[in-house]
């Protein structure tokens, strides 16, 4: 078996454009709650799945989605999020991995906005990987623009019209 890739996904792609200027229109509070709601209904099962112990990052994410919800002070989840990096840094199983990046990337919204875009390639490897890794190089490409396709309709469906306070996002890629 190959290697895993760490992430899947193309920052030039046009699925990954599309996400950021879907992104660049959205508060940074629609964007925590949304990848949090998004890992936790996508990523979190395959974490629990293949982690040997799922219970420590599965607290910090609930954690954190419940600050994004109800919109408490974001800095105290600080040590929370350095925590999940450390937990998904200590993984070993790739799929486990990936999804625990995507779940620690995901926390981190709620003090960097533009994890929003960055949680995704994590996401995508461990939502195509968990289904086989096995797959070409072509059907990992399809698999993964179909992933971010799907994200992109999620957030959309999320998306305030016409926020009146978008995050301000620099993008540095």
């Amino acid at each position: 078996m190959a290697k895993l890739r760490k992430m899947l996904g193309d920052i030039h792609s046009p699925e990954c454009t599309a996400m950021m200027r879907l992104i660049e229109t959205q508060s940074e509070a629609t964007l925590a709650c949304w990848a949090l709601g998004f890992v936790q209904e996508s990523i979190a099962g395959i974490y629990c799945k293949k982690a040997a112990d799922c219970q420590r990052l599965c607290v910090i994410l609930d954690a954190c989605l419940k600050t994004a919800l109800q919109s408490l002070p974001e800095k105290t989840m600080k040590p929370l999020i350095k925590e999940a990096n450390q937990i998904a840094r200590e993984t070993e199983d790739p799929i486990a991995q990936a999804a625990a990046r995507a779940i620690a990337a995901a926390c981190g919204t709620l003090t960097t906005p533009t994890n929003a875009l960055g949680f995704l390639f994590y996401a995508a490897a461990a939502w195509i990987y968990d289904q086989s890794s096995d797959f070409t190089a072509e059907e990992t490409d399809a698999l993964t623009r179909q992933f971010w396709r799907q994200a992109h309709a999620s957030l959309s469906a999320q998306a305030i019209q016409d926020e009146p306070h978008p995050a301000k996002i620099q993008w540095h890629c």
